[in-house]
C-alpha cells in the first residue's frame, strides 16, 4: 500500500468515517470510492513453496493483477498470497496463469480471509 492507493483498493474503505468533516484528506478519500483500478484478493497458488512476489496474474492471456503479500501456510499446507485484482478476476473459484521471474503456473482467488471451512487443520 502506498499513497497511489485509495483506500478502498486496499481493503480499507471502512476506516473513512464519512459522517466526520474534522480530519484532512476525507474529500479526495470518498472522491476515490467507486473508481478502484483494483480490489484486494487472495489466491492459492498450485505451487509447493511460497511466490517471490511482484508475479503477474493473467485471465485469459491478459494482466489483471500483480501478487503483493505471498506466504506458505504451514497449517493449510498451501502457496497463499494477497493480491491486487481487477474486479472482474476477483470471483472465488477463477483460474488464473501467475508469471514471475522463478514460477509461471497457475493459482485459484479464494475468499478472504483464508480458513479451513472444514477445520481439518486446526492443530498441528
Amino acid at each position: 500500500m502506498t499513497d497511489e492507493h485509495s483506500p478502498w483498493e486496499v481493503g480499507l474503505g471502512f476506516t473513512i468515517n464519512s459522517k466526520k468533516d474534522n480530519y484532512r484528506g476525507k474529500d479526495a478519500a470518498l472522491a476515490a470510492r467507486g473508481h478502484e483500478r483494483f480490489v484486494l484478493a487472495g489466491i492459492a497458488a498450485d505451487h509447493d513453496d511460497m511466490l517471490a512476489g511482484g508475479e503477474r496474474l493473467l485471465l485469459n492471456s491478459e494482466e489483471v493483477g500483480v501478487v503483493n503479500s505471498p506466504a506458505w501456510s504451514h497449517r493449510l499446507n498451501k502457496s497463499l498470497a494477497l493480491v491486487h485484482l481487477q474486479a472482474k478476476a476477483t470471483a472465488p473459484g477463477t483460474r488464473l496463469d501467475v508469471s514471475g521471474d522463478d514460477f509461471a503456473g497457475t493459482a485459484t482467488v479464494e475468499i478472504l480471509p483464508f480458513f479451513d471451512p472444514g477445520k481439518v487443520r486446526t492443530h498441528s
